[in-house]
């Protein structure tokens, strides 16, 4: 009989095992190639048709970066590569699911500054917000893990064999540059100057995966490569910036000297639901009331980043942008500021910020005393009484509101910020309020309605006792909200309720958040309609309170001549037009007429060159090296 040697008994058993392996790769690419085309579009950065030419290219991108990815781990690993294939799938997967959530908030993919700004406290405070955007359709992004692992532990069982140098070199290699090359022609037809602003537009051209190396990049290059000292190019920058400001005329100048000043920040109160009625009944009666009597500007945008709620606290407080990655509370409290704060310090005014929370959430007990209040009165300072909102774990903005005034020093001068919670998402603690919604009853519409008309009646008491005590005539008051409520994932849900059918300009033109200014003699009763956002409250505070401040990047809207607000992604609003970065069009405010973008690039880039001076400001710690000490 002839022998049968082990060396032809193992050909066929190898060739089958590397057919099985080729298998298990093939589904590693398929199934992170799907889970990215599900992040791409359950996120709305990319919309039908599936395989349009921009889409097309965002796909081919992503394969390519992919096919990299595999090859690295052909030439660095080879007995365990498999499991070195099933690491990778299982660290994407989950940066996938982090991502896809984080964007239902926040409108941005995780950062490096974003990661480490994380603390179990703020988790712990934020997790049933964090819960409430998971949706059951997300399993997509994780249910091949188990089979994975299935099929890499029968792989092993059979045996794998070990690559041969030059095989493996070949492999990886191979993989490599069919990647690159793929990724290069689409990355070289890619509009680049608009990624240094908007992580969603480089995420949208090119794909999740290299928004998040791009990211890394940056990271890396600004906090390795870069020098964090000020050089004398970019402070002259910064001179050449303030010196050249647009000097505007002075109207209401000092209307407010010498007063007292009270701003209220309410939490997630959109511009939307000014004057709006269901059933008949006015949604924020107390709003509009005070907007009857006081200057109303309707035209006013939110402009936080991953920031939110601190963000709207740095741009009052600072006329700065938000850090454009992570919160500056969280990154920059260690920084020097010219502040709100610290200018009425100089004119005898004691500064209050008052929120009913846990003083270190996003760090507010340092970074306050980085901005120059004198005093943060938080949850510490309140008796924790009743609750309302945000699953009932916050005290109620009624409470918050009834306690305040008694915790200020009113016999001299005083600065009070107030900052309420009640309406924080997710809005559930409210389904049951009493307030009649309709048809929205249970819907995620219904709930931040009946949360607003909670918070609206919440202030109609503040003002009330303001009146009681003699300070409203007497007080610069003013009122907004810190930023939006219905996250774009709740697009349709919004669109329905005011009657607009859905489009970018639509989108961008709803996120805007009351802003009311009330004082005796000002325009109390009418509508300023000049675009403006929160970087421009501290200016406009600051010329009715006759404060010369020379650090201003917003300006006093009462006296602009022109209009106009620029977003943390690059994105401008104007009285007259709209330029939305995450499409680079730009369309006529009024009729949504699409505009050519060349006519407007030198306003453009003059406008977004703000952000530029702004992030060098923060991110150099510039105005420490500025003479004048604030």
């Amino acid at each position: 009989m002839e022998r049968v040697t082990l060396l032809q008994i193992d050909k066929p058993i190898f060739k089958t095992a590397r057919r099985y392996e080729f298998a298990y790769w093939m589904a590693f690419l398929s199934s992170i190639m799907l889970k990215c085309f599900y992040y791409q579009f359950t996120t709305q950065l990319n919309i039908k048709p599936f395989f349009s030419a921009k889409n097309i290219y965002m796909l081919v991108s992503s394969f390519g970066i992919l096919l990299v990815i595999t090859g690295l781990i052909t030439l660095v690993s080879n007995r365990r590569r498999l499991t070195a294939l099933f690491i990778c799938d299982a660290v994407l997967s989950v940066l996938l699911i982090t991502d896809t959530n984080f964007f239902r908030y926040y409108y941005g993919i995780i950062t490096i500054p974003v990661i480490t700004q994380i603390d179990i406290r703020l988790l712990s405070s934020v997790d049933q917000s964090i819960m409430s955007l998971f949706k059951i359709k997300d399993i997509l992004l994780i249910i091949d893990l188990p089979l994975m692992l299935a099929a890499i532990i029968l792989l092993y069982k059979r045996g794998i064999d070990k690559l041969q140098i030059a095989r493996k070199v070949i492999i990886g290699i191979a993989a490599i540059a069919v990647g690159f090359t793929s990724f290069f022609i689409v990355y070289r037809s890619a509009d680049i100057n608009a990624f240094a602003y908007n992580s969603n537009y480089r995420t949208k051209s090119l794909g999740i995966l290299y928004s998040h190396i791009d990211s890394v990049k940056r990271y890396i290059k600004e906090n390795v490569f870069e020098s964090k000292s000020l050089t004398a190019v970019e402070k002259s920058e910064i001179d050449d910036f303030f010196s050249s400001k647009e000097k505007t005329s002075e109207n209401f100048r000092g209307i407010a000297r010498g007063k007292n000043l009270i701003v209220v920040q309410m939490e997630a109160m959109q511009e939307f639901l000014i004057n709006r009625k269901i059933n008949g009944k006015e949604i924020t009666p107390n709003l509009n009331k005070l907007v009857k009597d006081s200057l109303y500007l309707n035209n006013f945008y939110f402009q936080v980043a991953d920031g939110n709620t601190s963000d709207a606290e740095f741009l009052l407080n600072t006329s700065l942008y938000p850090a454009k990655e992570g919160s500056a509370f969280l990154r920059f409290a260690d920084n020097t500021y010219y502040s709100l704060p610290k200018v009425l310090k100089e004119q005898g005014y004691k500064s209050y910020a008052l929120h009913a929370f846990t003083a270190e959430f996003w760090n507010r007990t340092e970074m306050y005393k980085a901005i120059g209040f004198d005093k943060f009165i938080n949850s510490k300072d309140f008796v924790m009484d009743e609750f309302a909102g945000w699953e009932g774990d916050a005290l109620s903005d009624a409470s918050f509101f009834r306690q305040s005034l008694d915790k200020i020093d009113m016999s001299n001068p005083f600065y009070s910020f107030l900052i309420t919670l009640s309406t924080h998402h997710p809005f559930k603690y409210f389904t049951d309020y009493s307030y009649n919604v309709g048809e929205l009853q249970g819907s995620y519409m219904g709930s931040y309605i009946k949360a607003a008309n909670y918070a609206d009646s919440c202030l109609g008491q503040f003002i009330e006792d303001l009146k009681k005590r003699g300070l409203y005539d007497s007080t610069l008051l003013v009122v907004y909200g810190d930023h939006s409520a219905v996250p774009k994932l709740q697009s349709d849900g919004l669109m329905e309720f005011l009657g607009v059918q859905y489009s970018e300009l639509e989108w961008a033109k709803l996120q805007k958040v009351p802003c009311i200014i009330h004082y005796p003699g000002l325009r109390n009763g009418e509508i300023e309609s000049t675009t403006g956002g929160e970087i421009d409250l501290f200016p406009t505070i600051a010329n009715l309170m006759s404060i010369d401040y020379p650090y201003f990047i917003g300006k006093d809207i009462l006296n602009s001549e022109k209009g106009y607000v620029v977003l943390r992604n690059g994105s401008v609003m104007t009285d007259s037009y709209a330029y939305i970065n995450n499409t680079r069009d730009i369309f006529d405010i009024k009729n949504g007429k699409r505009l050519s973008r060349e006519n407007y690039e030198p306003e453009l880039n003059s406008l977004l060159y703000q952000l530029y001076i702004s992030d060098l400001i923060i991110e150099k710690n510039a105005f420490k090296s500025i003479s004048k000490t604030p």
